[in-house]
């Protein structure tokens, strides 16, 4: 039975992380204080009423103890616990408060070159080139082409593969330490793949399968063959993103100009720890707007941080940056830069997003979707969706923490900030509510879901878009026009803003007539939503532009929005635009 090995290239790091290490506290623990704070008992009276294990009883009493929730004491029948006055203050929270311990710890870590996977060292081990070298003198060997990576760039891979289920993020200590090269060795027998973690992408697993059958008989020492690893996948051409289970209202849509004003400032009237604002533009009079109502937050002890974008108008950035440092000289001169945090750098992102907590520290929501909140004047049609499920809350500070990184991409100590944020929002239990099968969508992504609506509608296509390219055959279009001739669905297309020359804007809508499309110009309601929706129940309000240039692979997170498969939800979004049309023709009429 021959076997291969094959040299897959890494990158292995070194940091140090700050983490909150504890167990959360388990259902039986909380039931067995608040028998003890009813009344003490003994070990065999718990385990005979719980129908629990003397020994389980016993472990719990314990981590109680060692809580401070218990005490035990020596009386004729025996040994009896009973609640402290501490625990008998606790037991009637929800979920007990978790007892964590500060701690730090250098991690070792590895990165695949292939697909930017992270890796903890010890689920990839890894060795120097030379002995990769001296492996190939002895048995066949391939060599993996590396591709390029980004290091150390996807907050929420880091999150997950470095800490355990009873840990939480704190920080990471900055570090100029650079990154060095080392190989892992995947063996390869009968074309099954042996020595990759079972969390390895699939893509990694072929590629090492396809480079084992380029693989000399006999080993060839220096003369190993190179096997190139490709360009792999782009993402726009993947599979869609695979939603997850989270807790969606329908009350959650933000629909229209006056509702987002009365988002945001019922967000920043209730917010009293942590408010993250992200805005592709800051103008003064958009911030001045909300100066009071940000005051206001930062007196109840609220940090706010502010971040900005940009789009493809070089002037439009140039204005911003003059703005961000006009008001950060502002701020610094009444003493509040501390607190209210508006950060000097471009993300180069045209997301728009809203993460705040709603009065309660351990209760955060996040919105998304089209407003640029710090320069708009509320009068255009937008849409967004407000999340409170943890799930959606995490995922939106950890694409927060990634676009802190800036121009450098360095771990910066904003960017420790978000994940830890991130970090504390998984933690939180969710509100009630009915459940949507939900997914972040960012950048290239959006081609994905076009590709699905396109295979999934069965009646219509919806699409808004602020503005009209020069070229409609965006990633939306195409397969809304494959879906118009194949199945006969109704495509209905809107955008705010044309062409400067109104005869392009006829050809292109013309040329969208020919495939199917009814392509409309909307002038009122003034249009900056983007939306595509298909039949009743599946929606993505974005930041992304649907009828102009698509975001490349290199631009992940330029664009950021929510897919939302939920009952009636693409119906509700819908109805509410066209409502909304039909006031705006009666009111000026």
């Amino acid at each position: 039975m021959s076997v291969v090995r094959v040299a897959i290239p890494l990158l292995k790091g070194k940091r140090r992380f700050f983490l909150e290490k504890g167990r959360p506290w388990s259902l039986v623990e909380h039931v067995m204080l608040a028998a003890l704070a009813i009344k003490p008992r003994t070990v065999d009276e718990l385990a005979i009423s719980g129908d629990l294990p003397r020994r389980l009883v016993l472990e719990a009493l314990i981590r109680l103890m060692r809580a401070g929730w218990v005490v035990l004491q020596q009386e004729s029948k025996g040994v009896v616990f009973s609640a402290t006055p501490a625990g008998k203050e606790v037991v009637g929270d929800e979920e007990l408060p978790q007892i964590s311990k500060v701690t730090n710890r250098w991690m070792n870590f590895v990165i695949d070159k292939i697909t930017g996977t992270i890796y903890r060292s010890r689920e990839l081990p890894f060795l120097e080139k030379h002995l990769v070298t001296q492996r190939a003198e002895r048995e066949p060997l391939v060599w993996l082409e590396p591709r390029e990576v980004e290091a150390f760039d996807d907050t929420t891979g880091v999150l997950a593969a470095l800490f355990d289920d009873d840990e939480k993020f704190v920080s990471v200590e900055p570090s100029s330490e650079r990154m060095v090269e080392r190989f892992a060795i995947a063996s390869v027998r009968n074309d099954a793949v042996e020595g990759l973690p079972a969390r390895a992408p699939d893509e990694l697993f072929e590629l090492v399968r396809n480079a084992a059958r380029s693989a000399p008989i006999k080993p060839a020492g220096s003369q190993s063959p190179r096997i190139p690893s490709g360009q792999g996948v782009s993402i726009s051409n993947r599979a869609a993103e695979i939603p997850f289970d989270a807790i969606f209202r329908s009350g959650d849509l933000v629909l229209g100009g006056q509702a987002h004003k009365e988002a945001l400032h019922q967000a920043l009237d209730r917010a009293r720890h942590r408010i993250i604002i992200h805005s592709t533009f800051i103008t003064q009079s958009g911030f001045e707007t909300i100066r009071s109502l940000l005051n206001g937050a930062v007196a109840r002890g609220a940090i706010i941080d502010v971040l900005w974008g940009q789009d493809d108008d070089k002037a439009d950035t140039v204005t911003s940056a003059m703005i961000v440092t006009k008001l950060r000289d502002e701020i610094d001169r009444e003493g509040m830069s501390s607190a209210l945090r508006v950060h000097r750098f471009s993300t180069r992102s045209h997301a728009k997003l809203l993460v705040c907590d709603d009065g309660r520290a351990d209760r955060m929501f996040a919105i998304v979707g089209s407003c640029n909140w710090l320069s708009s004047n509320f009068q255009n049609y937008e849409a967004s969706v407000r999340f409170a499920d943890p799930q959606v809350v995490a995922t939106i500070l950890e694409q927060l923490a990634d676009l802190s990184r800036g121009h450098d991409r360095h771990w910066t100590e904003l960017t420790s900030e978000m994940a830890r944020l991130a970090a504390e929002a998984r933690r939180q239990r969710p509100p009630s509510g009915s459940k949507a099968k939900v997914a972040i969508v960012l950048g290239p992504q959006h081609a994905q879901f076009g590709r699905l609506a396109r295979d999934e509608a069965v009646s219509r296509i919806f699409v808004t878009s602020h503005k009209l390219g020069a070229a409609i055959r965006t990633a939306v279009i195409v397969p809304a026009i494959t879906a118009v001739e194949e199945k006969n669905i109704d495509v209905k297309v809107y955008y705010g803003v044309g062409a400067a020359d109104a005869s392009t804007n006829a050809a292109l809508t013309q040329s969208g007539a020919r495939d199917g499309l009814n392509v409309q110009l909307i002038e009122e309601p003034r249009l900056h939503a983007k939306i595509l929706a298909w039949d009743d129940d599946s929606v993505l309000i974005t930041s992304q532009n649907w009828l102009s240039a698509d975001p490349g692979d290199s631009k992940l997170r330029k664009e950021i929005g929510v897919y939302v498969r939920a009952q009636g939800v693409a119906r509700d979004v819908i109805d509410n635009f066209e409502a909304s049309r039909v006031a705006k023709v009666q009111a000026n009429s």
